[in-house]
């Protein structure tokens, strides 16, 4: 707000529209911002111009903005968004012919991704023996905070699980029972852990996991996809004994095990979005099918998998699960 309160020199401003072919940066995050508040404006409004097909949302109407979207609309969607601390949406000026900023303005943004990259670059060195890794792949959560760590130095670190928690209780852990001494018992690759995993539904303990996987398997999203994800799920004692995986598990679990029909009126075989575990154990999945559905024809298309179904599936899966041969340590 501040820098949008500064007089801004006509005779200096860059344009703030990204070049082709160039990578991601802050130019092409407010192209993104435009495209998408296009893209909404005219699903909900319709196509303002005359044209008998929907046009394309980028061409730019007398504002510089896609078919559809005016300024006001577009500041009130997008108008509090933030690049490095400020707003830029505020600094921006349409010449007629392209979106420009003041070149101070630019050269600052610059100067933050510069930053920014410098930071990505060392947080890609391990902090043990410095060596160059995949961020995504060995940055973690640690007692100290955040920490990049390679394979080899989480081994020399942190010794693997031998399962000697099996049928303990997590609510009888000692404090001094720090999961951190162990590797991750679910990541293919050695990472130190950081949390007792522990079922929540019948309260053992599983085994120490990194933050990512704990992280993965409280949200209930893609963890029964893993390799030796639902094998890990069984070390519950509780879960084993009943042949059966935890509630937040089950719409994933059974996602792609259901075969689903087309609905009436579509003949399209759909895809689940998402599903949602009922009280009766049911899951109700919306379904994603009939591509040139209009936003205004009304709610998605779901099915109901019955609780029986899905106890049913939920057992093969597991059967199939435990037949397969371990991951070898890592």
């Amino acid at each position: 707000q501040r820098l949008a309160s500064l007089d801004i020199d006509p005779d200096d401003l860059v344009a703030a529209w990204p070049e082709p072919g160039v990578g991601p940066s802050w130019r092409s995050r407010i192209a993104a911002w435009m495209d998408e508040a296009a893209y909404v404006e005219q699903a909900k409004e319709g196509c303002l111009c005359d044209r008998p097909e929907r046009c394309d949302c980028n061409v730019p109407n007398a504002e510089g903005l896609g078919c559809g979207l005016t300024w006001d609309r577009f500041m009130e969607r997008c108008g509090n968004r933030v690049i490095a601390g400020t707003n830029p949406l505020h600094l921006l000026t349409w010449s007629g012919t392209q979106w420009t900023v003041p070149a101070a303005y630019a050269a600052l943004l610059d100067r933050s991704e510069e930053l920014e990259r410098q930071l990505a670059d060392q947080a890609g060195l391990c902090s043990g023996c410095g060596s160059k890794v995949d961020v995504w792949e060995h940055r973690t959560s640690s007692a100290t905070g955040f920490t990049t760590v390679c394979a080899a130095c989480a081994a020399s670190r942190a010794r693997p699980y031998s399962g000697h928690l099996t049928g303990v209780a997590y609510a009888s852990l000692s404090k001094r029972s720090n999961a951190d001494a162990f590797l991750c018992c679910v990541c293919p690759e050695p990472r130190q852990a950081l949390y007792w995993d522990h079922c929540h539904e019948h309260g053992f303990v599983r085994g120490p996991v990194c933050a990512s996987c704990n992280t993965t398997e409280g949200g209930g999203w893609s963890f029964t996809d893993r390799p030796g994800g639902v094998r890990h799920l069984l070390r519950c004692t509780g879960c084993s004994r009943a042949g059966t995986l935890p509630r937040h598990h089950h719409a994933r679990a059974i996602r792609g095990l259901v075969g689903f029909e087309p609905h009436p009126g579509c003949g399209q075989v759909p895809r689940p979005r998402w599903g949602r575990v009922q009280e009766d154990g049911s899951v109700q999945f919306e379904l994603d099918c009939c591509q040139d559905r209009a936003p205004s024809a009304g709610a998605s298309p779901s099915v109901i998998v019955p609780a029986q179904r899905v106890q049913s599936l939920l057992r093969d899966l597991i059967e199939r699960a435990v037949k397969e041969p371990p991951a070898p340590p890592a």
